[in-house]
């Protein structure tokens, strides 16, 4: 036989499933969301990484100068400068996720790539060119935190 629950116990076992169930979601809420999130350090250390990944490209450049004057691999325009605009767009994306950084440091990271490019457009010596990428990958290291 069916035993009659008044409508105020009803409405109370209501109330006490509906609190329960959104306890429940907060707290699973809270754990999806911080083991989803990206902490600060994890992206300090993104920046990092990727500013080293920079500084080691333009240093790579040396070689496809060093190739392309030598005339044994790709022209100026292929080896070096065409890779020069691929590593300046991904140094403008590295800025563009680096808020903290000032109008003179991201002007400076860019008067030193033009630094390489002239460089390679003018086809200084080998010694020259190494020498203006080494400063540059170094200052990029160094704006990013890549050297500490």
């Amino acid at each position: 036989m069916v035993d009659y629950i008044p409508l105020s116990r009803r409405r109370r076992n209501a109330t006490l499933v509906a609190l329960a169930t959104l306890v429940v979601g907060l707290v699973v809420g809270v754990v999806v969301g911080r083991s989803a999130a990206v902490t600060a350090s994890e992206a300090a250390n993104q920046v990092r990484a990727r500013g080293d990944t920079l500084g080691t490209r333009i240093e790579a450049l040396t070689i496809e100068y060093d190739q392309a004057i030598a005339g044994t691999g790709d022209t100026v325009q292929r080896g070096v400068l065409d890779a020069l605009d691929i590593v300046e767009a991904d140094m403008n994306k590295l800025i563009a996720d680096s808020p903290w950084l000032g109008v003179a440091q991201k002007q400076s990271l860019h008067d030193a790539i033009t630094d390489v490019r002239n460089a390679a457009t003018n086809r200084v010596d080998t010694g020259t060119f190494s020498d203006t990428s080494a400063k540059t990958a170094a200052l990029i290291r160094e704006t990013f935190g890549a050297l500490e």
